[in-house]
């Protein structure tokens, strides 16, 4: 293995995540799925890159005290991901499609910097995740306890002139992996799983 794919290994990633993930703004689609199996050899054969595999992800959700965050539609999340070790500091929000997402060193260190400022954990939404390229798009297949199987099909950009654009390629995406329109989900995880409470 060469030293760059050791470097990849080290942090978990199978493939160099390039510009994937650069951006503040993901447009996504997600698609509830009964057959998870036939979603990844769909990919496979259309020559998606897997990225990480088989991680566990636990989403902690954190606000201030009085909710301003998300009297702001805005929502602060907390990701750590194992066994590919990562974290994520990210802030979704108020545009449906604007993401501002930054690489932390340490899960705990991150909650307790966060908590030193008056934030509390509201909720949090675990999930096992297969993370794949597909030319420009990132793929994920989700595994939540209690929920299901699902697809999440998106992209990363600065540019908010282009998201239209990029919706109309995702349902393309979409048709091309055959997931029906009927199984678009509107909803988060994390409302998906307060509705079973």
């Amino acid at each position: 293995m060469d030293e760059p794919s050791q470097g990849l290994a080290a942090k978990g990633m199978l493939a160099d995540p390039g510009d994937h993930f650069k951006g503040r703004f993901e447009v996504e689609r997600k698609y509830a799925v009964s057959e998870p199996a036939e979603i990844r050899a769909r990919l496979e054969s259309l020559g998606a890159v897997p990225f990480t595999l088989a991680n566990s992800e636990m989403d902690i959700f954190l606000d201030w005290p009085d909710g301003q965050l998300a009297a702001a539609g805005k929502q602060q999340v907390v990701r750590s991901m194992q066994p590919s070790n990562r974290v994520l500091w990210f802030v979704k929000g108020p545009d449906p499609d604007e993401c501002i997402a930054t690489d932390m060193e340490d899960f705990d260190k991150t909650l307790a910097m966060l908590a030193a400022q008056g934030c509390i954990e509201i909720d949090r939404v675990e999930k096992q995740r297969d993370i794949w390229f597909l030319g420009d798009f990132h793929v994920t297949l989700d595994h939540v306890p209690s929920l299901g199987d699902f697809v999440e099909l998106a992209v990363m950009t600065d540019d908010e002139a282009s998201l239209s654009g990029w919706a109309t390629r995702i349902e393309t995406l979409a048709d091309e992996l055959d997931l029906s329109a009927d199984a678009l989900q509107i909803r988060s995880y994390r409302a998906m799983l307060a509705e079973r409470r």
